[in-house]
């Protein structure tokens, strides 16, 4: 049996259920429910939905696991072009362009980053929108999103509130980098307060001001700034890196305090993290 098959299962024998609500059918439900999502379009809203509220009942070691099985599922909901059965239950939509509407007037609509659109939409081109296209969107305007950094993991997880139901939907997963032992990653509840493409880096020991694109900039091109007020820290936020190879601070503290993500991943966050977004940064 391959990897992709086997992880279903070993989730389950990770998945130890501290109360009723992770019971033995739930159990059962999930591995139908992987199974059939490995098959059939179909599949795939309903393993979001039941996956993501399974997720809400385990602790964090076991919710990592869950959702780094289910990560290629949603990001191939909310990150690729496929329209997929019933996505409206996830929020996602078929958006026909108007007379007169541009990409950033969509996106500001929906509430995303417009480079949302390119993943959503197969050979999407900014410059050759048309009235009558229609165009996949996600629709984060009620402003539920929510960024989540479980620090014991190394995980960063993305949630919404998803039309029609009460329970928080899982809408990316990923792996993140965090703060060394000597200026660790602080805990507590803030929001974003600025994204910037192909920021400035001002050197953390020397106080240098590097700019964009000089080869010593390791921020990625990305940098989504948090509010002070809640964790105690300025100059605190999420960013790519590129100073070292992956292997070396991917799930480590090797950071100033900063979470640092791979370079897909960070551009994922900052299409979805706008201005305003809540943030947990957990133990």
């Amino acid at each position: 049996m391959n990897r992709a098959l086997l992880l279903p299962f070993l989730l389950l024998a990770l998945l130890r259920p501290p109360a009723a609500a992770q019971s033995a059918p739930s159990r059962a439900d999930l591995t139908r429910l992987f199974a059939a999502a490995r098959t059939e379009s179909s599949g795939v809203v309903p393993l979001i939905l039941h996956a993501s509220k399974t997720l809400s009942t385990l602790g964090p070691r076991d919710a990592a696991v869950l959702g780094d099985t289910l990560e290629p599922y949603v990001r191939r909901a909310f990150f690729g072009p496929e329209r997929l059965p019933e996505m409206e239950r996830l929020g996602l939509r078929v958006h026909v362009v108007a007379a007169g509407e541009f990409p950033g007037e969509i996106a500001r609509r929906y509430g995303f980053g417009a480079g949302l659109l390119r993943y959503l939409n197969q050979g999407y081109d900014e410059r050759k929108l048309r009235v009558g296209q229609e165009l996949k969107v996600l629709d984060l305007s009620d402003k539920s999103l929510a960024l989540v950094v479980t620090k014991s993991t190394y995980r960063m997880s993305i949630w919404r509130t998803s039309p029609g139901q009460r329970e928080p939907l899982l809408i990316a997963h990923f792996a993140v980098g965090l703060g060394a032992e000597n200026s660790p990653t602080p805990a507590g509840e803030t929001r974003v307060t600025k994204r910037v493409l192909d920021p400035e880096w001002t050197h953390p020991e020397t106080r240098e001001v590097i700019a964009p694109h000089d080869p010593r900039n390791i921020l990625g091109g990305y940098w989504i700034a948090l509010d002070p007020e809640g964790i105690g820290r300025a100059g605190i936020g999420f960013h790519g890196f590129t100073g070292d190879v992956p292997k070396n601070w991917i799930e480590q503290p090797a950071s100033h305090g900063c979470v640092r993500l791979l370079q897909p991943d960070i551009d994922r966050v900052f299409q979805l993290a706008l201005d305003g977004t809540r943030v947990s940064l957990r133990p």
